[in-house]
């Protein structure tokens, strides 16, 4: 499995996160309070999958893609798209807040009581988004094409070969 492919089955399982929790959050409305916390499984596997598949990925592919003397940077790249991935969701909440607040007192989706707010059309919401996200990763992905590599093992771990080069 290629780099490229490592993240892309990371941004679909996180598709697949986000549908399975609006299953289960649809599910917990109908039945109430009486479900068991072992419904969360599902939807945290998934999450946790999808993390491993997409962070890890990314990060080799940062390291194996840049110039070496830029693999610095490769990390620092990863760690701003975090921040930059939370003050956009922050930013998504408060757009879903507004968007969606209730007329006459209704609650709006992200309400504080769960039984009030519809968090399973946020979850959707997010699923629709990710989807996007994964389009255009595939879009992308299929344009690049890999830098050329001195090394034919599969992994570099950065020790010096004083072997003359052929």
């Amino acid at each position: 499995i290629t780099l490229l492919q490592r993240i892309g089955v990371g941004l679909a399982l996180s598709v697949a996160t986000m549908v399975v929790s609006a299953a289960v959050e649809q599910r917990r409305r109908k039945i109430g309070s009486s479900m068991s916390c072992f419904w969360l499984v599902p939807q945290q596997l998934l999450a946790g999958l999808s993390e491993a598949f997409g962070a890890i990925g990314q990060i080799e592919f940062y390291y194996r893609q840049f110039p070496e003397n830029m693999r610095s940077v490769a990390g620092a790249l990863y760690f701003l798209g975090f921040a930059m991935a939370s003050y956009a969701s922050g930013l998504m909440v408060m757009v879903v807040h507004r968007a969606t607040r209730g007329r006459g007192g209704q609650p709006d989706w992200l309400a504080q009581d769960l039984d009030e707010g519809r968090v399973d059309l946020f979850y959707l919401v997010t699923a629709a988004i990710a989807t996007v996200n994964l389009v255009y990763f595939v879009i992308c992905a299929r344009w690049y094409r890999f830098k050329k590599s001195d090394d034919a093992g599969a992994g570099d771990v950065g020790l010096d070969d004083d072997s003359p080069k052929k």
